[in-house]
């Protein structure tokens, strides 16, 4: 068919055309030539953009492909940051396994099938049919405008690009054929119209162990026994934090006593604060001189009379802290930094009033796991035993829950302070309050199935979608490091006259879905099998972008990004 139209549309202008192809060919393959852009042929095994299983996708081919994914109408920053020619590639390389595939189970594309198909101004390209106006000219095929639309938009002649449909239409009809396999019986259509449809919003409460952890005192036979039981924890998490280890600035591990003032306080108000926190350093000097039971320690003063929170129940252990981090401003930091380990300096004005310094220690460069294993094994004490304490913070209010239930947990547990605002990020160490999910149905990810504002926790997720109005409560649970407890505040079930009312459209959609998944799961095991076997490789200088030096990281098979749809 092509061929009649070929000779039908012969002219003038056709033969000027056709000594121009002759003049270009001699300029780009004659001698010191370069090549040309359109079916040229590399050096070495430049030519090829991947070889599969055997078969080779060329450079035009990715260039046709890139073309037909819209490559160069997109910006090239914008291509890289979507990932675009990487996408490219992994379809190309769905095409040649499906391809392969339709040609073991005897699938046939003839060259008439293709032409019956361009005649119609439609293309495969990419996994899916394209319909292109250009073909056409009023309402009917041209080829001129076929030719002009290879040339200048896709770069390829008319053989290579029957060549391209042919794989391209029997990817297509394998694609075909496994979604015509796929059905979804009854029970499978209802079942999933429930779970989309089902729906629960839960009151809920979250425990932290970081906030009990300020909370912990522990002994240095504690935290020495500690580590001696559990080296392999603690190298693992060295490795985990090595680079928090290497080339460490200059720093000081301090403990500090807190006297309160904020930095617009009154001069009379910070004077007092000022003398509570002499007094509190004469104390220290006068137990350091002292004796037996006379004598008073900087961490039984911390316990007694410092105002920070956060650190007094841990005798004011700030931990390794970097210049800039101990809460004095520079010329008086100084001071701190020169002192020997086992001084104490101050009271100094601080950022949140008057600060007693102790300097513990002080490292710099890369420390070795020797020297970071009591610090690490103080961290991980003191996380266990404050998750242990949230655990049983959680058993305790589900406790309270129970023994009241005709009391809404807003009322057991008030809402948050003017400093904890509604839907701002939660703080670790403060006091659980009530929070709500809003309504949410089943959704599942491949680590589990998602809590709306909770995370990922399958144990969560099924117990709150068993909930009644009769046993509303669940937990506790971990879920990322925290203990939730939650209450059943509203269900919605799936209304199954809507399912009998749109059957045929959901069964519709649902074996599409399935199919896709089918598609993805075949895919991704034939990919996997061919790269394991290498039987895949990679050119990837064609997928370097025009402003980067390099060609990006690929990897093909990769999971989420390519197979499917």
């Amino acid at each position: 068919m092509l061929e009649q139209m070929r000779k039908a549309s012969q002219s003038l202008l056709i033969y000027l055309l056709f000594f121009i192809v002759i003049a270009v060919f001699i300029i780009n393959f004659g001698p010191q030539s370069r090549g040309s852009s359109c079916d040229q042929v590399m050096k070495g095994n430049d030519h090829y953009a991947a070889q599969v299983n055997g078969e080779t996708i060329t450079q035009n081919s990715f260039r046709y492909g890139f073309m037909l994914a819209g490559g160069a109408q997109i910006p090239a920053p914008m291509a890289k940051r979507d990932r675009l020619k990487e996408t490219v590639m992994d379809k190309l390389i769905e095409r040649e396994i499906l391809a392969a595939e339709a040609d073991r189970l005897g699938m046939v594309v003839t060259d008439d099938q293709v032409e019956d198909q361009i005649a119609e101004a439609k293309i495969v390209g990419l996994g899916s049919t394209h319909t292109v106006p250009r073909l056409q000219k009023d309402g009917k095929f041209n080829y001129d405008s076929f030719k002009t639309f290879l040339q200048f938009e896709l770069g390829v002649t008319p053989k290579t690009f029957v060549a391209e449909q042919k794989k391209e239409m029997m990817a297509l009809r394998a694609r075909e054929l496994m979604r015509a396999s796929v059905t979804v019986s009854a029970d499978e259509l209802k079942t999933e119209f429930v779970r989309k449809n089902r729906q629960v919003n839960l009151e809920y409460l979250r425990f932290s162990g970081r906030r009990f952890e300020p909370e912990i005192a522990l002994t240095d036979a504690e935290i020495a026994d500690y580590a001696a039981k559990n080296d392999a924890k603690l190298q693992e998490a060295y490795e985990q934090k090595r680079f928090v280890y290497e080339k460490t600035p200059d720093e000081r591990r301090v403990r500090q006593i807190l006297v309160k003032v904020a930095q617009d306080a009154t001069p009379a108000v910070d004077k007092a604060a000022h003398a509570k926190a002499d007094a509190l350093s004469e104390r220290l000097k006068r137990g350091a001189k002292a004796g037996g039971s006379e004598g008073l320690t900087f961490l039984e003063l911390v316990k007694t009379a410092s105002e920070d929170t956060k650190t007094k129940g841990r005798g004011g252990d700030l931990g390794w802290r970097a210049r800039g981090a101990i809460n004095l401003p520079g010329a008086l930091e100084d001071k701190v930094w020169k002192a020997k380990s086992g001084a104490i300096v101050g009271p100094l004005r601080g950022t949140d009033g008057y600060v007693i310094t102790k300097v513990e220690a002080a490292r710099e460069g890369n420390i070795a796991y020797g020297d970071a294993k009591l610090e690490l094994a103080e961290e991980k004490l003191r996380e266990e035993r404050g998750n242990v304490q949230a655990k049983a913070a959680a058993d305790a209010a589900l406790a309270k829950l129970k023994d009241e239930p005709t009391k809404s947990i807003k009322d057991l547990f008030p809402a948050p302070t003017d400093s904890q605002e509604a839907g701002a990020t939660p703080d670790p160490t403060a006091a659980p309050h009530v929070e709500e999910t809003g309504l949410f149905s089943l959704r599942a990810t491949r680590e589990g199935v998602v809590v709306e504002g909770i995370g990922v926790s399958s144990p969560l997720a099924q117990a709150a979608f068993a909930l009644t109005a009769e046993k509303p409560l669940a937990g506790p649970f971990d879920v990322n490091g925290t203990v939730v407890i939650a209450r059943l505040k509203e269900r919605k079930d799936p209304d199954l006259a809507e399912f009998e009312k749109h059957k045929i459209e959901l069964a519709r959609e649902a074996e599409l879905t399935k199919w896709e998944r089918v598609l993805t799961d075949w895919m991704q095991a034939r990919c996997v099998e061919a790269k394991e076997a290498k039987r895949i490789n990679v050119n990837t200088d064609v997928l370097r972008y025009e402003d980067s030096g390099e060609p990006p990281t690929y990897e093909p098979c990769v999971p989420h990004r390519q197979f499917g749809g």
